[in-house]
């Protein structure tokens, strides 16, 4: 499979996350998460920009479809998350792809920049984003990675 298979979220940063749920409600999208705020008290290691950073952000996720639909909202200008919201003129957008993967030596051995990373406090397992914008004009997300 290597660095990419199956896709299995779109994540799409808002700067409302409120309304774009009564935007995808309105064509068809129905059934969302709560909306969770994620602090930095609620993980470990994270990371913005390859170094240590504690960042903030509202998400939500819809399952109505084969692939998750996860909106998230900035509550800071310290991640990526806020960079793409700002070079997009304020507007949504999609940022990344959580794809599926056989090894993360083949995507570390790719040497694309770590732009987002953390650990769900308790869950050992890490989540990170890789800047393949060049090449496939968004970032990838790789999750979980077993941090064991």
């Amino acid at each position: 499979m290597g660095i990419m298979g199956d896709i299995n979220q779109i994540g799409i940063i808002t700067p409302d996350i409120e309304r774009s749920i009564e935007q995808f409600k309105k064509i068809g999208l129905e059934t969302w998460s709560e909306i969770f705020v994620n602090t930095p008290d609620k993980f470990e290691d994270m990371v913005a920009d390859g170094e240590p950073c504690e960042y903030a952000s509202k998400c939500a996720s819809n399952f109505d479809l084969n692939v998750e639909i996860e909106l998230i909202e900035p509550l800071d200008d310290k991640s990526d998350y806020a960079r793409f919201l700002a070079n997009n003129g304020g507007k949504a957008g999609v940022h990344h792809l959580r794809v599926d993967f056989d090894d993360m030596d083949d995507v570390h051995a790719t040497g694309k920049e770590l732009l987002l990373a953390g650990v769900p406090e308790g869950s050992g397992m890490a989540y990170e984003y890789y800047d393949f914008r060049d090449e496939l004009g968004l970032v990838l997300e790789y999750f979980p990675v077993d941090r064991d």
